[in-house]
């Protein structure tokens, strides 16, 4: 797996002015061990200097780029992919063929204005060296410019109207429009900023993902109201017929959760606050009180799961009312057993198991007697290490498998999982997060990952929803990336705005790329569209793919 170049500049002009030896960087090393100490950082960083020009400049646009309104196919270049120059505050864009900010460091000394930290991703990177900068090895100076930087960040953008990218929606050619519509539908797909409550990037950059997650906001249609009433069909071994159960309305955060979702979709607002959401989930993990920085894959488990029991309670209440409420000195023995099969069918039909929980099957052989068991476990997101973790695996193993005496003892073992259920939204989560000795560490190496990905190879032979040498294809649409290191760092996200599928599109679908649709990079509340390789080239922690139909 390859390093790639923190910031899209050519490697060709971050390297031609110097030919000095670099430092010798350990690819598996993390963020913190691995940022190089640069000796540039005590003559190339004025923090003073850059407040001073932050605030009496307009944030976030190259200064050139406005003065000689340069322009991007059809739009202004100025706030494309801005640095700013910790030697004065010099903000300057790094698009290719422009790249006002190398000459900007061209035109003065060298050694002085070569520091710069990227507005996007957070990264520093040194020209003289050549080298990303690690934030927090060099006396607090890069740490402190940061810091200043993110917060006036916040600031500057939420002082403005915030921006809102809307789409239009164009149906595919081969769809016929319905009778007495026009072909082309008027409908708008927004992707609003989020307002930071305060270190709540890691909650925004989640809560981006799940409100371009189609099929969720399709489910949440159905079942946020009270009264819905929902069908449960137990397997034909119960002997029980369908059973329609009315629901109750949703628990609070259930209920917080479909609000902030509309107010996603709703085209004529602005940025949305996330407060009584967030405060709501704060109720039920208190682990995420108190505006600490957090992760975003707990985040995202912490809400998911909060949810699930709630609505898992809502399903339940639902079956007990048609029951007529029993209770354990009232009901009878064949009355339990009714509520106990529809219950453990019913609470499987809650929104979250249907969009986002699949099944994995973990098979562990012992290599000495070859006994091989097998245990099945619900996951939300599957979790991948991103360095090789060299683990040899033990297995208290019963083995008779002499004299008929059973003796425990440790044995080596193979373990081997593998999907048996695929969700309809499958999340990977990668580790860049992980223990060295006492310490925790970010692995900030990059990772190719696929725009559409082929799950078949990773499911076994008895998968539920897989026939026999099909292929399962997903498609990627958000990401959520994570800049900086342990110490400091920050949440962002990236979706795909398109289309809903539609059933129809099965037999057009496009196996060998993504459909249409336009990326767009949200950083609380800025939002801007994005070309797919920046996409590709984003240090990456979560990854949604949906199912193609």
């Amino acid at each position: 797996m390859r390093l790639k170049d923190p910031f899209s500049l050519k490697a060709a002009d971050m390297t031609k002015r110097t030919n000095k030896p670099r430092k010798p960087r350990d690819e598996e090393s993390s963020d913190e061990v691995s940022g190089l100490t640069c000796q540039h950082v005590s003559r190339a960083v004025d923090l003073n200097s850059v407040k001073k020009s932050v605030l009496s400049s307009v944030w976030s646009v190259c200064s050139e780029c406005l003065k000689e309104r340069t322009m991007i196919d059809g739009e202004p270049a100025a706030s494309q992919d801005i640095l700013v120059c910790l030697k004065c505050g010099f903000q300057g864009c790094n698009q290719s063929g422009i790249q006002h900010v190398v000459k900007h460091q061209q035109a003065f000394h060298p050694e002085s204005h070569c520091i710069t930290i990227s507005l996007s991703t957070w990264k520093a990177w040194c020209f003289e060296c050549s080298e990303e900068l690690s934030t927090h090895c060099n006396k607090k100076a890069l740490a402190q410019s940061l810091d200043f930087l993110q917060k006036h960040s916040v600031k500057a953008t939420s002082a403005v109207s915030p921006k809102i990218i809307k789409l239009r929606e164009e149906p595919p050619d081969y769809a016929d429009p319905p009778k007495g519509k026009s072909s082309v539908s008027s409908a708008l797909v927004p992707v609003k900023g989020i307002n930071n409550l305060g270190n709540t990037c890691f909650f925004n950059a989640v809560m981006q993902n799940l409100s371009q997650t189609h099929m969720l906001i399709d489910l949440i249609q159905e079942v946020k109201e009270k009264g819905y009433k929902l069908r449960i069909c137990p397997p034909p071994e119960t002997n029980l017929s369908p059973l329609t159960v009315v629901l109750p309305s949703p628990e609070p955060l259930t209920a917080a959760m479909f609000a902030f979702l509309h107010n996603m979709k709703d085209p004529g607002k602005g940025c949305v606050n996330p407060k009584i959401l967030f405060n709501q989930l704060c109720q039920k993990a208190p682990c995420f009180k108190g505006y600490q920085q957090q992760d975003s894959q707990e985040l995202l488990h912490y809400l998911l799961d909060s949810i699930r029991v709630e609505e898992t309670k809502r399903v339940k209440a639902g079956i007990l009312k048609a029951f007529n409420n029993p209770t354990e000195k009232t009901a009878d023995e064949e009355t339990k057993r009714q509520v106990k099969a529809y219950g453990k069918e019913g609470v499987k039909m809650n929104f979250v198991d249907r969009i986002f929980v699949g099944e994995l099957t973990n098979t562990i052989m012992c290599e000495e007697c070859e006994h091989i068991s097998t245990v099945k476990e619900a996951f939300i997101d599957i979790s991948l290490p991103i360095i090789e973790e060299r683990l040899k695996l033990t297995l208290l193993c019963f083995c008779v498998c002499v004299d008929k005496k059973v003796e425990k003892v440790y044995t080596s073992a193979r373990k081997q999982m593998l999907i048996s259920s695929l969700p309809p939204v499958i999340t990977l989560h990668l580790k860049r997060f992980h223990q060295a000795g006492m310490n925790l560490r970010k692995v900030n190496r990059h990772v190719d990952f696929p725009l559409i990905l082929d799950l078949a190879p990773f499911c076994s032979a008895s998968c539920k929803n897989l026939a026999a040498g099909e292929r399962v294809l997903y498609s990627l649409y958000g990401i959520v990336e994570h800049s900086g290191s342990m110490r400091g760092g920050h949440y962002t996200a990236y979706v795909k705005v398109r289309a809903p599928q539609r059933k129809t599109e099965q037999q057009h679908k496009n196996l060998s790329g993504q459909g249409p649709g336009q990326w767009v990079y949200v950083s609380d509340t800025t939002v801007q569209m994005v070309p797919e390789s920046r996409v590709l080239n984003s240090q990456a922690y979560l990854l949604f793919y949906e199912e193609i139909l």
